[in-house]
């Protein structure tokens, strides 16, 4: 085994431990491997059956020496464990030859059970197989072991390195046996040890086990079940429930605590129904006639999997949001999801971009006082019109006279033509058609029920046909004047049907901008344009990474002034294997960043504060490239950007209660002569009250892309960047 195979295969063994609480992190992995150690024969067995499992499916060729992930093994972990627990023991003789194969064979039994089940679950329910193939293991030898004489509910208790004799109340107990339960060392210090664990690498995680613990407490109250039967079986799965629902498979909020809480509820309701006893004859006196029944895990796959699987199937996305960014910490969840996705558009509000090109008025709105009523009131009016006010040219005599007429319009998303209106004739000035009442129009099918409209087009101009494909920002008509339309305009909507008067639905315009009273425009990243706004697209520029110099591979090199001293510092652009870029400074600072629709956008910032890139991530959380013209917009940049690592996790934590500490940012890009300016002024308020405000700016331009950085705070100028040419670099 090559060296760097055998750190792979080193690392996955903590992955393995890690996985059996939804977790990803190393800590937490050390920390449960650790833990079942305090009963050395239960951690022995799982030790081994897990490093069975992981040989075999290397071996096989189920995953390659290189892979550092133990999911495919950790089921066998849980079955060397439960096995081990449950095997009479007999001092040293427990560790007999029948134990050892017995172990050999349920490891590989559930690592091929695994294969199968987590196969079946992914292609049919989209989701993770979890611990299932554990369960159904699970089940088979512990009825193995009572079949054969080895199990009788006697005499099975492991001895425990130490186990100090702690005074607590009956629910911490109760909540600390919960807690070692799940790596079957049911002991209050094993317990206390993984919430120590588990509070320090989440403490949305830690919160939402104290959730399913409280619940469970209060029904085996009710239902007067005995704690000590209710601390093993029902006491971790509802933990186990809490955990996947609130934070791993959806991002924490309100709503995914509320649906962890009902899912807990629902858990317990599963594991007292599946609650049993198992009678066997037995002509000893002296020792019981049934056996409690075992639930092992399958309340909480049974309920996640279902649940998750039944939200999968939603329509439209709404809150809870589904957890598809492949991070298993609940806090960075949040955090992806705040400052990449939530920053840019809202959960289930459909993101269509805009139907024409150049500047046009928006003559009617949403709820319009002519015809956006009722079902169709959410949709937009486009014309243009001149800077006198003016909608035509000199004479108002013909059609062509006024300038929307026969301007291109196009798709405003991606999708399959679904129908087409295109022989209806134009009408004059002034006079309308009611029969026809959308006249020409072309509606267009992007999935799940949702479509666009284009109507009053143009007779004649529409060139495609029902069936064709046609790509976001394609040429499908021209403006006309056709059905009910008095002079020539575009009405465009989004809608649930295919036919033209369906019911308008609720949608976003991108990457927009709305001409300004006083001069200049606001930049609109997703938004709904108003009655009376001038607005027109964002044209992206598709070079931007190159110009800022930041394309995969690219470095660059500034020369630093700062209160720290002065520096030279160079950035780096890198790439992960999700696909994420970074900029990695020199100065032991990092930043990933995205450009989207020729938009840079800043996403999280860890690393030294003091340096350029720092500086760079307040002035630059968004720049829509803009030249010749001034444009502002405002933002709500990563909380990584203002806060440390402590205060971003306390707000992280609160976030989903309350918001009491919030960054905003307003930003103003101009015209420099060849090049533009950017300035960004942060806030950061605590409990509404301003605390601190930090000002940044940048110079760049086409041909040299950044050429300076400043940071200011309330005292004045604090950092400062200059950009090195390639020459300067070689001479430093």
């Amino acid at each position: 085994m090559k060296k760097a195979h055998l750190f792979a295969f080193a690392k996955a063994i903590p992955n393995a431990y890690a996985t059996v609480l939804y977790s990803d992190s190393m800590g937490i992995g050390l920390g449960m491997m650790a833990l079942t150690f305090l009963s050395p024969i239960v951690g022995l067995a799982g030790f081994f059956t897990l490093i069975c499992a992981m040989l075999t499916s290397r071996l096989l060729g189920f995953e390659d020496w290189d892979s550092k992930s133990g999911i495919l093994s950790f089921n066998s972990l849980l079955i060397g464990m439960a096995i081990a627990y449950y095997y009479p023991y007999s001092g040293m003789g427990t560790l007999s030859g029948h134990f050892f194969a017995l172990l050999v064979i349920a490891s590989l039994v559930t690592l091929f059970l695994y294969v199968a089940v987590n196969y079946l679950c992914l292609t049919t329910f989209k989701i993770p197989s979890m611990s299932l193939a554990f369960s159904i293991s699970a089940v088979f030898f512990w009825y193995y072991l009572v079949r054969s004489g080895n199990f009788s509910g006697l005499n099975f208790q492991k001895p425990l390195l130490f186990s100090p004799n702690l005074q607590l109340g009956a629910y911490w107990r109760s909540y600390f046996l919960s807690l070692g339960s799940i790596m079957f060392v049911p002991d209050v210090l094993a317990g206390i040890l993984l919430a120590l664990v588990l509070f320090m690498i989440t403490r949305i995680g830690f919160l939402l086990s104290l959730v399913g613990w409280s619940i469970c407490w209060l029904l085996l109250g009710y239902v007067n079940m005995g704690d000590t039967y209710g601390m093993f079986f029902p006491g971790f799965n509802l933990i186990l429930i809490s955990l996947a629902i609130g934070s791993v498979y959806l991002i924490p909020g309100k709503s995914s605590y509320l649906l962890a809480v009902f899912a807990t509820i629902a858990g317990f309701l599963l594991a007292y129904a599946m609650s049993g006893k198992f009678y066997y004859s037995d002509f000893m006196s002296g020792r019981p006639l049934f056996l409690y029944l075992p639930i092992f895990s399958f309340p909480v796959n049974i309920v996640v999997i279902t649940m998750i699987y039944a939200l999968k199937l939603r329509i439209r996305p709404r809150s809870p949001v589904m957890n598809d960014y492949g991070i298993l910490h609940p806090e960075k969840a949040l955090d992806t999801y705040l400052s990449g996705y939530r920053r840019f558009s809202n959960i289930g509000i459909p993101q269509l971009e805009m139907p024409v090109a150049g500047q046009w008025l928006v003559t009617q709105g949403h709820h319009g006082e002519h015809t956006h009523k009722e079902e169709w009131a959410l949709a937009w009016d486009f014309e243009i019109e001149d800077k006198q006010g003016k909608k035509f040219s000199d004479e108002e005599l013909t059609l062509s006279d006024y300038y929307s007429y026969g301007k291109s319009v196009y798709a405003a998303a991606a999708g399959y033509v679904a129908k087409v209106v295109n022989s209806i004739p134009d009408n004059s000035i002034g006079d309308a058609n009611t029969i026809d009442n959308w006249g020409n129009y072309v509606s267009i099918s992007h999935g799940y029920g949702f479509y666009s409209l284009y109507a009053h087009l143009k007779e004649g101009s529409v060139k495609l046909s029902e069936g064709d494909y046609v790509k976001v920002g394609e040429k499908i008509a021209q403006v006309g004047n056709s059905g009910r339309s008095f002079v020539p305009h575009l009405h465009f909507q989004a809608q649930a049907g295919a036919e033209a008067g369906s019911r308008s639905l609720y949608c976003n315009i991108l990457n927009y901008k709305q001409a300004c009273a006083e001069g200049g425009y606001r930049f609109v990243a997703s938004g709904i344009p108003q009655e009376g706004e001038m607005i027109s697209a964002l044209i992206p520029e598709k070079d931007l990474a190159n110009i800022l110099q930041i394309g995969y591979g690219q470095s660059q090199t500034f020369a630093v002034k700062s209160n720290n001293g002065n520096f030279t510092e160079q950035w780096k652009t890198d790439l992960d294997l999700l696909g994420k870029h970074y900029l990695v400074s020199d100065a032991k600072a990092k930043l990933g960043f995205s450009v989207y629709h020729g938009i840079f956008n800043a996403l999280d910032l860890t690393g030294n504060r003091n340096s350029a890139l720092a500086a760079f991530a307040y002035a630059a959380g968004r720049i829509p490239w803009a030249e010749k013209q001034s444009l502002t917009w405002q933002d709500e940049p990563s909380l990584s950007v203002t806060m440390n690592k402590f205060w971003k996790n306390l707000t992280l934590f609160l976030i989903p209660f309350f918001k009491p500490i919030r960054v905003e940012s307003d930003s103003c890009l101009s015209s420099d002569g060849d090049g533009i300016s950017l300035e960004s002024i942060t806030h950061l308020f605590v409990f509404g009250m301003k605390l601190r405000q930090r000002r940044a700016t940048i110079d760049l331009d086409r041909k040299h892309g950044i050429r300076s950085i400043r940071l200011f705070d309330a005292k004045g100028l604090i950092l400062t960047a200059t950009h090195f040419s390639s020459e300067e670099t070689n001479n430093v």
